[in-house]
């Protein structure tokens, strides 16, 4: 049972944490790098010249129907990819500096890893593929309501086209990710139990900064996160 790893170091506000430490000793590093992400993102934007609002509009527009796009828009959407990029090197730079202290033995937590950002790709690829198109026939069809949806606005479409598939692969990548956690004695799986409400920060945060402005968008994207949180705990507790 992955429960039997709970005697490792807490993370929270209950518990020093590896993390946590690690966190607060190297933020100058760990800034630097979310800058230096952030900043080579928005680079390769204006080198490759992609404009990621127009990609979207152009696959999930309906058909025969050209919309609009807004320079401004573009901009917002470069600078929430950049974003991400940067939490995502950070993140990647802190489990690894956390994994080089604890030396953590065997190769079945790395597996894990590589499980987990194996998830994620094909949860953005699905996302894309399925849950994307499910949600505009959803709302197109009146069972579900939005605002944005009878005019399809360009903005709603590129928010929905381009971060609603960031959101389903990470919900699919926890449950693995957090087993590795535990694992690796990086993170107790009482913590991981106890302090959902910070998991529900996080949830809401990501929802609210990259979904559209309006209600059905905004619990899509928290209860696609919350049910990979939930599946995780599942895991950890039954598996």
């Amino acid at each position: 049972m992955v429960l039997e790893a709970d005697r490792v170091r807490e993370l929270g506000p209950r518990g020093s944490g590896v993390l946590l430490r690690i966190a607060r000793t190297q933020a100058r590093e760990l800034t630097l790098l979310f800058s230096v992400a952030v900043a080579l993102t928005l680079a390769a934007f204006r080198a490759t010249g992609v404009d990621l609002q127009k990609a979207a509009l152009g696959v999930y527009a309906p058909a025969g129907t050209t919309l609009p796009t807004d320079p401004l828009v573009s901009l917002g959407v470069e600078l929430q990819v950049a974003a991400l990029a940067g939490v995502g090197v950070a993140g990647t730079a802190l489990l690894w500096q956390a994994r080089a202290e604890i030396r953590p033995h065997g190769t079945r937590t790395r597996r894990l890893y590589l499980l987990s950002a194996g998830l994620c790709l094909l949860g953005v690829v699905l996302g894309a593929v399925l849950v994307v198109p499910a949600l505009l026939e959803l709302l197109k069809f009146g069972i579900l309501r939005s605002g944005f949806v009878p005019a399809y606005r360009p903005y709603w479409l590129a928010e929905v086209a381009l971060f609603l598939p960031v959101a389903v692969g990470v919900a699919l990548s926890l449950p693995p990710l957090m087993v590795a956690l535990v694992g690796d004695g990086i993170v107790s799986s009482s913590v991981l139990h106890r302090d959902w409400g910070f998991v529900l920060l996080g949830v809401l945060g990501y929802a609210s900064v990259y979904s559209p402005p309006d209600s059905v968008t905004f619990v899509v994207y928290g209860g696609v996160l919350f049910a990979g949180y939930v599946a995780g705990l599942a895991v950890l507790t039954f598996g």
